[in-house]
């Protein structure tokens, strides 16, 4: 009779404690955007092609930066030296449905792009190379940052903003994303401008 009761407390605690993380994840996660003195004074971004597309999501994750730090997406806090401190969100978009196939679109948080796991057919390949993108997102104002915190799978979207080279504003040194994957060329850097879910 002891045991059940302290199981029941632990099983209450657990699920307390997923709560939270739930409501800290859905709410309160720090996502860095261009009106932050911070961003402004480390970063310097500047657009190389305006684009407007709509895209359905098809995952998102949260990048933290490779030093470990208090506050790891606060660019009030450590030395800037990392892109997740300017850019913490990858997108995986579609510009059409995702069919059946038995490969899995995968992040590799590592390269900032995504990878695909398992058999790949020619025709699924062909499907990827075309409709697959994967976007590191930058947010220009605080509401996109709330916006881009919300977004879900599944959802229907317009991104508008400008792919962007980024530089550190004190060092040069420019950030990028996709190094090293097979396919870096669908990984990029987007300052996202505006949101309109359909």
């Amino acid at each position: 009779m002891q045991n059940k009761k302290i199981m029941q407390k632990l099983l209450i605690t657990a699920l307390l404690f997923m709560l939270g993380l739930w409501v800290w994840n859905e709410f309160f996660r720090a996502i860095p955007h261009l009106q932050e003195k911070g961003v402004l004074k480390n970063f310097k971004v500047e657009p190389v092609k305006h684009i407007s597309e709509t895209y359905i999501v098809h995952d998102q994750r949260f990048v933290k930066p490779k030093r470990r730090v208090l506050h790891q997406a606060s660019p009030v806090v450590g030395s800037f030296n990392d892109l997740a401190y300017l850019s913490n969100i990858d997108v995986l978009l579609l510009t059409q449905p995702l069919p059946a196939m038995q490969a899995i679109l995968e992040f590799d948080e590592a390269k900032r792009c995504y990878q695909v796991e398992g058999q790949i057919s020619e025709v699924d390949r062909n499907f990827i190379n075309t409709h697959v993108q994967h976007f590191s997102l930058i947010a220009a104002t605080e509401k996109i940052a709330d916006q881009i915190r919300r977004l879900k799978p599944g959802q229907k979207i317009t991104l508008s903003g400008d792919l962007v080279t980024v530089h550190s504003g004190t060092t040069g040194q420019e950030f990028t994303v996709g190094t090293g994957s097979k396919y870096r060329g669908d990984c990029q850097l987007l300052r996202v401008t505006q949101i309109q879910h359909h």
